[in-house]
């Protein structure tokens, strides 16, 4: 089930990839936008550990659909609009190579889903309390399952990396540790 549907993208200036002389076609235009979510869950808690002194857990988990996308070959302008963008029909479509995926397209604009995106960071901290001040030292831990979430691939059939996915998500980092030390008055 799609959230966000309509007969742009949602991004930025709305576009007619479809228009052929003075008619729009936004009914071939009309699927998910680019920020379309069915799936977006996000579970967090922190926890003051008991007769500890101090010891305080935290943790976030999320995990998020993959992004819509549009299977397409920009080979060929089969609309004869001048435009290079025709979706390919509904379908199983596969890439070729290393870190490739396949993806079940719906047709029309934005038709098939990326990849899904799931994080969980952790939180570990200590409160010492040294006179009118206090101490905490803190360590976390960004994507503790080191889990790699790749932004969608090109869905474009006639480039060489059709379906491979190739660089992370925004946001996407591989596994990171920082520590630190926070003083309150």
């Amino acid at each position: 089930m799609a959230c966000a549907r309509g007969n742009t993208s949602g991004n930025g200036a709305p576009q007619s990839n479809f228009q052929l002389l003075g008619d729009m076609n936004l009914d071939e235009n009309e699927g998910p936008s680019d920020f379309d979510k069915p799936h977006n869950l996000v579970i967090s808690g922190s926890w003051a550990v008991p007769h500890t002194g101090g010891l305080t857990l935290a943790m976030v988990g999320r995990y998020l659909s993959g992004d819509p996308f549009t299977i397409q070959d920009q080979t060929f302008d089969v609309d004869r609009n001048g435009i290079l963008f025709d979706p390919l029909p509904a379908g199983e479509y596969s890439g070729t190579g290393l870190n490739s995926i396949s993806v079940s397209n719906d047709g029309g604009r934005n038709g098939a889903r990326g990849p899904d995106f799931m994080q969980i960071d952790a939180r570990v901290g200590y409160r010492i309390p040294v006179r009118t001040a206090r101490v905490e030292l803190i360590g976390e831990v960004f994507n503790l399952t080191d889990r790699a979430n790749f932004a969608n691939p090109t869905g474009n059939r006639a480039s060489t990396n059709f379906l491979r996915l190739t660089a992370l998500r925004a946001g996407g980092i591989p596994r990171t540790l920082q520590f630190g030390v926070r003083m309150s008055y």
